[in-house]
């Protein structure tokens, strides 16, 4: 159950001769299918939390028994690339903030500043108004912004498995 056997062919000239087409089926990668399952319906879907170490795959594997379903993990939470909408493991994350913020303080660099209430504010002590300085700021790191990101997509949705078949038909019916 592959997700690409459900996407039609299109015919391709691979070789591009002038006047002599060759045409061969080929996989219509370009074809995109959003989902139409009604979501307020809380009854298809489960919530799920990321942990370290889950993949689509492994997630599939583990609640299907068929990873090759990963595509309906994917499909159920609007993720079209996995490589950016699914949560990064925490020594991936350490890498990815590493690399970004390498010109910006790094890790440990100030990405902004927060108050009690989680709203982005002032430095303390900035000008910003005359006579009038930002207090009580707490400083928010380059690392604890992407990390609270990255958590923000730890809650998934995941199809329960009596819709299963439900939900691979009518995604056959939509990209055919």
């Amino acid at each position: 159950m592959a997700y690409f056997t459900y996407f039609p062919k299109i015919g391709y000239d691979a070789r591009g001769i002038k006047n002599d087409p060759n045409f061969v089926p080929i996989t219509n990668l370009l074809k995109r299918v959003r989902k139409k399952i009604e979501v307020n319906n809380a009854a298809l879907f489960e919530q799920y939390f990321v942990r370290d170490g889950d993949t689509p795959e492994s997630l599939a594997h583990q609640i299907y028994g068929d990873s090759t379903l990963h595509w309906i993990i994917l499909y159920a939470n609007y993720m079209t690339n996995p490589y950016y909408d699914w949560p990064l493991n925490y020594f991936d994350l350490q890498k990815y903030v590493a690399d970004k913020y390498k010109n910006s303080g790094g890790v440990t660099g100030t990405h902004h500043y927060e108050n009690s209430n989680g709203d982005i504010v002032d430095e303390p002590g900035t000008l910003i108004a005359p006579g009038t300085t930002a207090s009580g700021g707490t400083a928010i790191t380059n690392y604890l912004y992407e990390e609270k990101l990255n958590d923000k997509k730890r809650t998934i949705d995941i199809i329960r498995t009596e819709y299963l078949q439900q939900i691979i038909n009518e995604f056959k019916r939509f990209i055919g």
